[in-house]
């Protein structure tokens, strides 16, 4: 994908930090580190170069691609399609997902594994009870046929 702008897309990071429940400052902190007086924010809006150390940091701490960092707002309007699962509801090319509905849903799940693999031995069981009456059969019908 090219890179559509020179410079960070300021209000990508801020939607993204809102999604976040996070604020600038916070952001510089783990960017910089816990004594930085440093606003990333105000950095990237006023210089026009930024380090490529500072991108990857940026974008490891906010969990984002770099590729969606340098996206022109008007063209990465795109429809994306919606993801529904147990309370959740993503429509974000960033989503931000509770744990405990994850869990929940990942529990009911694997309860459904469970009960898929007892029928299955059910299901086995029923074929080698089958397959040893059908071979009881054949038996019997051999032998009643050399007996005439």
């Amino acid at each position: 994908m090219a890179l559509e702008l020179d410079n960070p897309n300021i209000g990508y990071i801020m939607d993204v930090l809102k999604e976040r429940g996070m604020n600038p400052r916070q952001l510089s902190k783990q960017v910089y580190g816990k004594e930085t007086h440093r606003d990333i924010v105000k950095e990237i809006t006023t210089k026009p170069d930024v380090r490529a150390s500072t991108v990857l940091k940026l974008c490891r701490v906010l969990g984002i691609t770099m590729d969606s960092l340098y996206q022109n707002p008007d063209t990465n309007s795109v429809n994306y399609p919606s993801i529904n699962g147990i309370g959740i509801v993503n429509n974000s090319p960033h989503a931000h997902i509770d744990m405990a509905d994850l869990r929940a849903e990942n529990k009911a799940l694997k309860m459904v594994i469970e009960e898929k693999d007892k029928r299955l031995a059910e299901q086995s069981r029923y074929i080698k009870e089958l397959g040893d009456r059908l071979d009881m059969v054949l038996r019997l019908q051999n032998n009643a046929s050399d007996s005439r």
